[in-house]
């Protein structure tokens, strides 16, 4: 399950071409009574580690250059780490301790290489029949003020209006408002299935959503402006112990919000 999780999150992304330059480095070294900081040439986008005894925290609010490890004894795992610049990072880290180093600034060089998202993909290309389409429109039209959770940041929100269950599908709808005075350039709106508390180091994991369909998500949000529209997924209900996460990115800024939803 934790292999599938990693490999989950690299499926929305296309290996472009590799720029390899030094080999990445081997292993780093953590424990439980000091941080190890890692430095980027990038902000990070998204980290995971291979299981519960290493834990990587890094601002999820507002993208920064840096994050934090830490791991308890018996640890042998591996850490994962893509950044907005569109590298892809990977390490082992084990448990030692005695630290033979407590911060870390990298390069590019130190990456796998570079990345890109996958392209979109147009909405009469998934569907044949009309039937998902209607229930999409229907669920835009209606505006009766329903709110499921809202987050505000640097004068953006997103606000989950509906989730809403058809046969084997979730439709969440979804909107975002720009009041910052300045256009938002959307990166990404990742769905992600978290289990625990990120204080557990030994419970806490985030498993990514891949949609099936998103209907009418704007490039760029204007400021000023609001904008309504629908993500599709396998039906999903949350278990007792889980909350949905909902990441949003902007291309090449360092704005972000999260909202989380039971």
């Amino acid at each position: 399950m934790k292999i599938k999780s990693i490999l989950i999150s690299l499926m929305a992304f296309v290996l472009g071409p590799f720029v390899w330059g030094q080999e990445a480095l081997d292993t780093l070294y953590a424990n439980a009574q000091m941080n190890v900081a890692l430095f980027f040439p990038s902000p990070i986008k998204q980290a995971i580690t291979g299981n519960e005894n290493a834990v990587f925290s890094y601002d999820r609010e507002e993208a920064h250059y840096f994050g934090l490890l830490q791991a308890i004894k018996g640890t042998t795992t591996n850490l994962w780490v893509m950044t907005l610049d569109g590298y892809a990072y990977e390490f082992k880290v084990a448990y030692k301790d005695r630290l033979p180093r407590t911060h870390l600034f990298l390069n590019e060089q130190h990456s796998l290489g570079g990345v890109r998202p996958l392209p979109a993909r147009k909405l009469d290309t998934l569907f044949e029949d009309g039937t998902r389409l209607a229930l999409m429109e229907q669920l835009l039209q209606q505006q009766n003020g329903e709110n499921l959770g809202t987050v505000r940041s640097k004068g953006m929100q997103l606000r989950l209006e509906k989730k809403v269950y058809q046969g084997g599908e979730m439709f969440l709808v979804f909107e975002l408002r720009n009041k910052s005075g300045i256009d938002y350039d959307l990166e990404t709106l990742d769905i992600l299935r978290i289990n625990g508390s990120p204080k557990s180091k030994t419970s806490y994991q985030e498993t990514p959503l891949e949609p099936q369909l998103r209907f009418q998500q704007p490039e760029t949000i204007k400021s000023g402006s609001t904008y309504r529209f629908v993500h599709v997924y396998p039906k999903y209900v949350t278990g007792a112990h889980e909350r949905l996460k909902m990441v949003l990115l902007e291309r090449q800024g360092g704005r972000r919000l999260e909202l989380f939803i039971k």
